[in-house]
């Protein structure tokens, strides 16, 4: 079979369910090239006998063959395509169960296609069969030994009464590419026969439905459309990183990239939240924030940075490293956090790698991130890499080092560059995040003095995994000149800068309040 790109597949995967079984899938895809070079994933297809991957033109070829005598039904053989081609670690959540007679909607959850109701079907009784039963809608049959049901009609998608709007696909209408100087050029947008027509400087294209990924890398260079909209296609731009409005005026002004880039991401943000699978699947993972501290006279800073994070599903595991670190003082002041907290006292001879680790060993919390005791978080933060890791796929995910604020000159600098949205090799290391599954999986954290972050990238990345940089709004690193752990001398952050502030830069999105 032939496919343009690796979304027709995913959309194919889950229509096929229990259609036929199948010992052999030959397709060839027309576009696609890995996030990385040399990447590929895994397909996850059990009794898989061969496999083979070719290039194609620009596209790739996938050929898979199963053992077993009665062959692999077409669903989860087209999904193991899916997870090979397309990084997609699904945020930690629910086992899923497909049933037949699912619509195309449904393809954006095509990686997690594993479990599968088939007519006639008998499991064992004792074991719950599925957490979620994805059913299409009008299908009353009865559901085996599961939680809950899931009814997917196109885009309204409703469970336990409720409904929900999903009309964002994370692993295509997504910001990657999408720099931190932004885009500001605008398009025309208008509506004829339901079919919506854009035009503007480089860009004329026309969108009936769902737009492609196809689309939404040819609108990478836009960075708002003026004009009527359909809802789904606004929804779907805005996941994208691209302004919507039916009048320009309303547009941030185009000579102040911050606003533009605030807007951008706001409106990004409330659209994968708000109308991506997650949501109706109501698997926003919990997170554990691990800091390792010193430094007493940091700790008020660093509980003030934690308290004003918003993403409601969070815990705190604090290392009180060495004796200069009262362990009561930080357990009273942990008291005030809106978070469960858990204290743990390391030794002072050991290592930071070796007291991440050990925090690390303590968290409970699906995915695990740093944060660092003297640098400044934004209230949005761990909501940005959560979003992240979901429509990149990565194995960790971090910010871009776009704002530094050097104490002993006290100025704060954009300096992006290092480009954001993208998959890389480097992320602050202040903001990383990882699973506590692929932590645990890769080795932990090393016990190493110093560079603790690029340790654990390098193991990431030498084990296969991905690693992707999300915008830096949001973060600011902290310097402070000849104490700073890094070797780096704060002259080198006053190059290639775009702009210079005095003090620390003062805005909501930083935690820092309005200049106004």
């Amino acid at each position: 079979m032939q496919a343009d790109r690796v979304s027709d597949i995913a959309a194919l995967a889950v229509v096929s369910v229990g259609v036929a079984q199948l010992k052999e899938l030959d397709v060839s895809v027309a576009r696609w090239r890995p996030p990385t070079s040399g990447w590929l994933g895994q397909p996850r297809v059990p009794g898989l006998a061969s496999l083979v991957v070719e290039p194609k033109g620009s596209g790739v070829r996938v050929r898979l063959a199963s053992s077993t005598e009665e062959g692999v039904d077409a669903a989860a053989l087209l999904a193991g395509v899916v997870r090979l081609l397309r990084p997609a670690r699904p945020l930690v959540g629910p086992e899923l169960t497909f049933a037949p007679g699912l619509p195309v909607s449904a393809g954006m959850l095509a990686d997690r296609v594993r479990d599968l109701l088939l007519p006639g079907e008998t499991r064992d009784p004792h074991v719950r069969r599925a957490d979620v039963l994805l059913t299409p809608v009008g299908d009353a049959g009865a559901a085996p030994a599961c939680a809950t049901r899931l009814v997917v009609d196109g885009t309204s998608w409703s469970r336990d009464g409720e409904t929900f709007d999903v009309c964002v696909d994370p692993a295509v209408h997504r910001p990657v590419g999408r720099r931190s100087v932004p885009a500001t050029d605008v398009a025309q947008a208008s509506v004829r026969d339901d079919v919506a027509h854009l035009s503007g400087p480089g860009v004329r294209m026309s969108v009936q439905g769902w737009m492609t990924a196809g689309q939404v890398a040819a609108l990478r260079s836009v960075g708002a459309v003026v004009g009527d909209l359909p809802a789904v296609l606004a929804r779907q731009l805005n996941a994208s990183g691209i302004l919507t409005t039916g009048f320009a005026e309303a547009l941030p002004d185009g000579a102040d990239p911050l606003a533009w880039q605030v807007a951008s991401i706001h409106e990004r943000r409330h659209a994968l939240r708000r109308y991506g699978p997650a949501a109706a699947l109501d698997e926003w993972p919990t997170v554990s924030v691990v800091l390792v501290t010193h430094r007493t006279d940091h700790l008020a800073h660093a509980m003030r940075q934690i308290s004003a994070l918003r993403y409601p599903r969070l815990e705190v595991v604090i290392g009180a490293h060495g004796d200069r670190v009262d362990g009561v003082t930080v357990w009273e002041l942990a008291q005030e956090l809106p978070y469960p907290a858990e204290i743990v006292a390391i030794p002072g001879d050991r290592t930071l790698g070796e007291a991440l680790q050990a925090c690390s060993d303590r968290a409970q919390g699906a995915l695990i991130t740093k944060m660092d005791d003297d640098d400044v978080y934004g209230p949005e933060h761990i909501w940005d890499l959560v979003l992240a890791r979901q429509y990149s796929g990565a194995t960790v995910v971090g910010k871009a080092l776009d704002w530094v604020h050097l104490q002993e000159s006290d100025v704060t600098v954009f300096r992006p560059t290092y480009a954001a949205e993208k998959y890389a090799s480097f992320v602050a290391g202040g903001t990383i995040l990882i699973s506590r599954a692929d932590l645990g999986e890769i080795g932990g954290w090393r016990p190493v003095p110093k560079s603790v972050d690029r340790a654990l990238l390098d193991r990431v990345l030498a084990d296969g995994g991905l690693v992707y940089r999300t915008h830096g709004l949001g973060y600011v690193y902290v310097r402070r000149g000849s104490g700073h752990t890094a070797s780096v001398r704060d002259e080198h952050f006053l190059t290639r800068t775009e702009a210079t502030m005095p003090g620390l830069i003062r805005h909501p999105e930083f935690g820092t309040g309005d200049p106004t």
